[in-house]
């Protein structure tokens, strides 16, 4: 699909910078624009008048401004766009050995550490290669567009939306089927379809969580706390693009539920893997949704983890992580039994719009 209108994603600049920012708005090198971004309404964009170019995962270049932002938090086709396009990208020395030290199972915190200050004594490497990227880029394409790259000021923060073309590749199957999503914090989200199947997607990260907690005893360095973001960002980014692939090739539909981000962006926004599925959920899905012509619903979230799927009428009592309905004969898990809503719901809407 041919289109000439960009598919952006927004990621954060790092407040240590706003004075820079602010600099560049003063010197007209930042350019008001008269233009709206959809779910930015109250932002001011802002034009760079420089040319824009990216030199790692954390480091972008105005002109000759240099900024801290969060390049790796994108989406891996995106992300890869970004490598591809430039000539001066920098990573950790062995960023790839410490992406399977991340992943290996069991692997203690205090093991990790020696190996991440081992990498980071070294100087940054020339490098290019999308080493947190996932392998088929969740069935996606993207071509980065630096020229059409915005600013955004909201609220006091600063974020960076980087314009792409986004195509997606995945072969679509003859049977369709109407998907439903809740999203959560552990797992990242569980995924029902027509089925009746309902999957978990993203459980917890037990090295990061040790590091979490290893942290507030014996503290990360800041370097060191950049790279355990990139690297528990990839980790939570990877279990995502293989279910939109799945759905990219299987759905007519897919349902989410209204949620209100600002409450969402407050309880995942500090956390790497949380972040990347609300990034998944509030901007990856829609965008590649509809670059493949699959409708999104977005549908009401009431009751979704009270009410029972067989009994929609009827509310059970949530206890921990388990769903009781007074007329089933076995306890269900809450996000099943959510999704499972969230699908009955999304199947409504998408047969029966109003």
């Amino acid at each position: 699909m041919s289109h000439t209108d960009p598919d952006r994603y927004v990621t954060r600049l790092f407040r240590d910078d706003y004075p820079i920012l602010q600099g560049l708005v003063a010197s007209g090198r930042l350019r008001r624009a008269a233009v709206s971004l959809p779910g930015w309404d109250k932002a001011t964009v802002f034009e760079p008048l420089v040319p824009v170019s990216a030199h790692g995962d954390h480091h972008l270049r105005l002109g000759y401004a240099d900024l801290g932002a969060q390049i790796y938090a994108l989406p891996s086709a995106p992300y890869a766009a970004v490598l591809r396009a430039s000539g001066d990208y920098r990573q950790p020395a062995g960023i790839a050995g410490l992406q399977v030290c991340f992943g290996a199972p069991d692997l203690d915190a205090a093991t990790f550490r020696a190996e991440l200050r081992a990498s980071l004594a070294q100087p940054l490497k020339l490098d290019s290669t999308p080493h947190l990227a996932t392998a088929d880029h969740g069935g996606c394409h993207a071509t980065w567009w630096p020229n059409r790259t915005l600013i955004l000021e909201s609220g006091g923060d600063w974020f960076l939306a980087l314009a792409f073309n986004l195509e997606t590749r995945v072969i679509r199957s003859p049977g369709k089927s109407v998907f439903g999503i809740d999203l959560n914090a552990d797992p990242a989200l569980c995924i029902a379809d027509s089925a009746g199947v309902a999957r978990m997607i993203g459980p917890r990260h037990a090295l990061l969580d040790g590091l979490r907690r290893e942290h507030l005893d014996r503290p990360l360095a800041p370097k060191e706390v950049r790279v355990v973001r990139a690297l528990g960002y990839a980790s939570g980014r990877g279990p995502l693009e293989v279910a939109l692939r799945d759905m990219l090739s299987r759905a007519e539909a897919v349902g989410v539920e209204k949620l209100d981000t600002r409450q969402l962006y407050a309880r995942f926004v500090e956390r790497s893997r949380e972040q990347a599925a609300l990034d998944w959920h509030v901007s990856w899905l829609p965008q590649a949704l509809y670059r493949a012509r699959i409708r999104l619903h977005r549908v009401d979230p009431a009751f979704s983890t009270q009410a029972c799927h067989r009994h929609p009428s009827h509310l059970g009592i949530v206890r921990g992580r388990m769903f009781d309905c007074p007329l089933c004969t076995e306890l269900q898990h809450r996000d099943k039994n959510a999704a499972r809503n969230i699908q009955a719901r999304t199947l409504a809407v998408h047969r029966h719009p109003r």
